[in-house]
């Protein structure tokens, strides 16, 4: 039987500018910074994957800082001179290792997925279970916290055939600025757009109650994560009083959490992240879960670059019922990017990369320029730190 033996890890944090200032309820972002990672086996194939968190450790506790610092110290020793194919006992090995980091799980898993992808020479959808569909009608992030400002950014979206389902990003304004502020975009594209809202968990379940009457009717057809991620109690309460969609973010991470989501009925839509659940797979599982449960998938997003945007439609691809599309719009939001190829967007959809494993490909030069420093971290058969150019991906 065909093995891929692991030779050698490198992770890699690369700052990437964005087009312009992105907000979360907990901060304002002018950067995205990711870590790339690189598995190579003894035959020279190269599987990339990306770890990413939403412009820092406020979502997870994770940051880009943290992910290099386990992948190296920890989890990379335990992959080299292994077989990739045994991925889920590499993961279990992971677990035992390093309790949660679920981040920088994500981002080795899709490196090693890829590598298998690409040696055998199959697309990382076919490994779990084929595609059904090739393409993801992708929501876009409202985030300057301007109503007129975000009514002409999503008028030219439309207009340019991107994009028409956006997203509010909520939490940042006082409560009554911030609906006030939702009610007027939503109003000004009723009928021709979906309108949504991400407070980000920031409300308390009075002040949801209060916001999502009067989003509800104005037209805003989803609110995500309301409430804090541990009040489940609360999201069902919510989700059992209005017709407006509910959706949990936050709330759902583990396998475990979406059990209990289910249980309490707590959400009508779970927003799914592969970096939030530790991998493709177990994303994967998560959603099978929710459809058992009768909870509808959505694909959100930590605003990847085309990396880890490829990365998500693998698994999109996999999935017939997102009746909410997704939100994987990072790509678009950065002004540089790390692919030979750009993530493909048009007719209001991101498309199915073609190619083997993840079907993307490193540009070389601009993760020499973005690339936070020159020390490489590699890990590798015979030694435990071994700086090299000639572990580079355009060697």
């Amino acid at each position: 039987m065909h093995k891929i033996k692991v030779q050698s890890v490198e992770s890699v944090i690369v700052d990437l500018p964005l087009k312009r200032l992105q907000r979360f309820s907990a901060l304002g972002a002018e950067r995205q910074s990711v870590v790339v990672i690189m598995v190579r086996s003894f035959d020279g194939a190269i599987g990339i994957g990306e770890a990413v968190t939403p412009s820092g450790p406020w979502w997870s506790g994770e940051s880009v800082e943290s992910i290099k610092l386990h992948i190296d110290t920890y989890l990379a020793p335990l992959l080299i001179d292994q077989d990739a194919f045994e991925l889920e006992n590499l993961r279990r090995q992971m677990d035992l290792k390093v309790f949660g980091n679920s981040f920088a799980k994500a981002g080795l898993e899709m490196a090693l997925l890829d590598l298998i992808g690409k040696t055998i020479k199959q697309p990382v959808y076919n490994l779990f279970g084929g595609k059904v569909r090739d393409s993801l009608e992708v929501s876009w992030p409202l985030a300057t916290g301007d109503a007129d400002l975000e009514i002409a950014e999503a008028e030219e979206k439309l207009d340019q055939r991107l994009h028409r389902s956006f997203k509010l990003k909520m939490g940042a304004l006082p409560v009554e600025e911030d609906v006030a502020r939702a009610c007027k975009v939503a109003t000004a594209l009723q009928g021709r757009a979906s309108v949504r809202a991400d407070p980000n968990g920031m409300w308390n379940e009075s002040t949801a109650n209060w916001a999502i009457e009067r989003m509800q009717a104005a037209g805003i057809e989803l609110v995500e994560q309301p409430l804090p991620r541990w009040d489940l109690d609360g999201s069902a309460r919510l989700t059992r009083r209005f017709e407006t969609e509910i959706m949990i973010d936050e709330g759902v991470c583990t396998i475990h959490d979406m059990v209990r989501v289910g249980q309490q009925r707590a959400a009508g839509t779970v927003s799914l992240k592969i970096m939030k659940s530790a991998g493709i797979r177990a994303t994967k599982t998560v959603a099978e879960v929710a459809e058992a449960a009768g909870i509808s998938t959505y694909m959100g997003t930590f605003l990847e670059s085309s990396l880890g945007t490829a990365a998500n439609m693998q698994l999109c691809a996999t999935f017939k019922q997102l009746p909410y599309g997704g939100e994987l719009s990072g790509p678009l939001l950065l002004a540089e990017d790390l692919l030979t190829t750009a993530a493909e967007y048009r007719d209001f959809r991101l498309w199915l990369s073609a190619g083997d494993g993840l079907g993307a490909e490193i540009d070389a030069d601009k993760l020499a320029h973005f690339r936070r420093d020159r020390d490489r971290s590699v890990h590798a058969v015979g030694t435990a730190q071994e700086p090299s150019a000639k572990t580079s991906p355009g060697s």
